[in-house]
């Protein structure tokens, strides 16, 4: 995953980013991907992105979200369990890289967020590599 040769409109799957099953938790093995992010935005802090947050299909369910624990890479106690649809879940994945972002220094105002739910898979919900549905996007808004 490099961002470093990315440009204005330019959109790169992070696929090396998961999340726990129904969470809005990152999975600690995502942390070097998430971690370039974090460093090309560091190196360019001119550049805007868009963060966009897919799921595998459309169904309402379950929806972990960090709650007050700050640790985006584990799932704990401390999250919050509650119901919702893909889309909110889509959200909230995309919402927790910003928030961990933002954690580490990044201004929130140079990032936005753009939920799919199901919307836009790479695979049919039933196809047997339908868990890459599950992911985050970075689209560039300026460099």
């Amino acid at each position: 995953f490099d961002l470093v040769r990315l440009k204005k409109g330019d959109k790169v799957i992070m696929y090396n980013v998961y999340f726990f099953n129904d969470a809005a938790i990152i999975r600690p093995e995502s942390r070097y991907e998430v971690n370039a992010l974090l460093e090309y935005l560091k190196e360019k802090p001119t550049s805007k992105i868009r963060i966009h947050g897919h799921t595998n299909g459309n169904d309402f369910g379950k929806v972990i979200t960090l709650g007050k624990s700050k640790d985006y890479y584990s799932l704990s106690t401390e999250n919050k369990e509650g119901k919702g649809s893909a889309v909110k879940l889509s959200e909230e994945r995309a919402r927790i890289m910003q928030s961990y972002l933002v954690s580490e220094g990044i201004d929130i105002n140079r990032m936005e967020l753009k939920a799919w739910g199901g919307k836009a898979p790479i695979y049919d919900k039933d196809h047997s590599m339908a868990h890459a549905n599950v992911r985050v996007e970075i689209e560039i808004l300026e460099e």
